[in-house]
């Protein structure tokens, strides 16, 4: 992005177009004036999509009129990860080029396993196969089902924009042209803004929740299963949360967030395990990137940046 241009950022998310933590994240980029902003997201609850693309029919998409200053808005009968594809690789948007990628803000935090499922991250990880920057926000509360409730987290959200794009006082350069490739996982802790600790650079934990089937006799309807309800022999269960599986290990995203700090996590394309030495420069290119986001945005909220190193601490 040249100094002088204004940002354009592609907006998704996995709640659906309409959903509370989006329009207060737009709200908020919107309010703030500094970037030009467009929207492409599924056109309902597609949670738990993961990185899903749809490949048996054909996609739709309709222009929603419901989110105020955006240069325009598309709703796509598909996943989170076919509307950042449809974005950026078909006609539907007027503009196909993008300085960042925002999904979210999801509605439950997206910390350790709930990565891998997500279809909020499945959207910032689409951008990112594509070379844009991306950033997943989600907010650690389930309960979050109106607008005010994203708030703070819309307002933690946007100081991370500014500083992905370098936009904030003291900034000499844009992390988020070290960061192509990378999804910085963004997970804000539910607490008001007097109990915030800082921002703080985290690793992925290894926190879940197992499934918990139960067998489950319902009338017919859209949620059962594609399999007739008459055929022979047929069961139909439904997947209950189940035991949880903890890692507290300080550093980690759920510890960071459990503690108050918003949880600002890189996570790589590649599922290996690099074993070469050349992978190691790469490694510091990114994490010394994703540092510079966390110490910008903890001055611009006056809070602390955990989990860097204090040479990091200086812009």
């Amino acid at each position: 992005m040249a100094p002088s241009a204004r940002a354009r950022i592609l907006v998704s998310n996995d709640d659906g177009i309409n959903a509370p933590g989006i329009k207060a994240l737009i709200a908020a980029i919107v309010a703030a004036d500094f970037a030009d902003v467009y929207v492409c997201a599924p056109s309902g609850e597609r949670s738990a999509q993961s990185h899903a693309i749809t490949l048996g029919r054909y996609l739709s998409c309709f222009p929603s009129d419901s989110i105020p200053g955006v240069v325009e808005a598309w709703a796509v009968d598909g996943t989170p990860a076919d509307s950042v594809m449809l974005a950026l690789y078909s006609p539907c948007l007027k503009n196909t080029d993008f300085d960042l990628m925002i999904s979210g803000i999801n509605r439950g935090d997206n910390c350790g396993m709930h990565v891998i499922y997500s279809g909020t991250v499945g959207a910032a990880r689409e951008a990112a196969c594509k070379g844009v920057p991306s950033v997943a926000f989600s907010l650690d509360n389930h309960l979050a089902r109106k607008v005010d409730d994203y708030q703070v987290a819309s307002t933690l959200s946007v100081s991370v924009i500014k500083a992905m794009l370098g936009l904030l006082p003291g900034q000499s350069s844009a992390p988020a042209s070290s960061l192509k490739g990378v999804v910085v996982n963004v997970n804000l802790p539910v607490n008001g803004p007097q109990r915030l600790q800082g921002f703080y650079l985290t690793h992925q934990s290894l926190s879940g929740v197992f499934p918990a089937f139960k067998e489950i006799q319902e009338p017919s309807g859209l949620h059962l299963a594609e399999i007739d309800e008459h055929t022979p022999n047929s069961r139909v269960f439904r997947n209950y949360a189940g035991p949880v599986q903890q890692d507290d290990a300080e550093g980690g995203d759920g510890w960071a967030v459990s503690n108050g700090f918003v949880s600002v996590t890189p996570l790589g394309l590649r599922s290996c395990i690099p074993s070469r030495q050349a992978f190691e420069d790469v490694n510091k290119v990114t994490l010394d990137a994703t540092a510079a986001v966390v110490v910008a945005a903890a001055n611009d909220m006056g809070l602390s940046a955990g989990g860097v190193s204090s040479s990091s601490t200086k812009l």
